[in-house]
């Protein structure tokens, strides 16, 4: 969240069939062995999507969502610029603020880059409106793959909410937090050879979205 651009956000979506599927990639010997000694570490995390009764956020290809950490309870404000997925792969803009907790109007939002940019693209003033909910446990370890290549994995499982309607999630999720991006895919790429995994089409986000309207592709 340091200018305009906000930070670029790299990672990998993989969709798995099952519970069982991602156990399998929490034992797997080869992430693992890449941990240097660490531990998985467990979070549940619920969020809500919200936009402005008019869809300002979505015309402008923006997502916004607050989740709590409800182990902590602490709150954050996350907005993220279109970015697509091919082959499970995205980048996209973000920018993410800890915040005493949700808020019914933008305007409301804390002084910093985040407000400034959905201020830039959305009216304060209008009450925001909840379009989708997503629940689930995250276990995330830290990778190394090389040449200084460090990488987040996450593990999530638990549904996604809207409408009335539930879908199960179940998805990999890769994050570069440090090096080149190519040790990442050729990580996710092995993943999904041994756990048969798929690359993700779309983001929790879309999916709540589809759920609500049908496609709404480049999310």
């Amino acid at each position: 969240m340091t200018d305009g651009q906000g930070i670029m956000e790299k990672e990998v979506k993989l969709t798995a069939a099952d519970a069982a599927t991602l156990d399998g990639v929490m034992r797997d010997p080869e992430v693992l062995a890449k941990a240097n000694g660490a531990s998985w570490r467990a979070r549940t995390l619920v969020s809500t999507y919200l936009d402005t009764p008019g869809h300002a956020l979505l015309t402008h290809k923006y997502g916004f969502r607050f989740r709590r950490l409800r182990e902590t309870g602490e709150w954050k404000a996350c907005l993220k610029g279109e970015g697509g997925l091919k082959d499970g792969y995205s980048v996209r803009s973000e920018w993410e603020q800890i915040v005493p907790g949700p808020v019914d109007r933008l305007s409301l939002l804390p002084e910093g880059s985040l407000r400034d940019q959905i201020l830039s693209v959305a009216p304060g003033g209008e009450m925001l409106v909840p379009l989708v909910e997503t629940a689930f446990v995250r276990h995330t370890l830290d990778v190394s793959l090389g040449d200084d290549s460090l990488v987040e994995v996450a593990l999530d499982q638990g549904e996604i909410r809207a409408g009335g309607k539930i879908f199960p999630l179940f998805e990999v999720e890769l994050e570069q937090k440090a090096g080149r991006v190519e040790p990442m895919l050729d990580f996710a790429d092995a993943l999904r050879h041994r756990h048969g995994l798929k690359a993700s089409q779309h983001s929790k986000f879309a999916l709540g979205l589809q759920l609500l309207h049908g496609d709404w592709g480049h999310w």
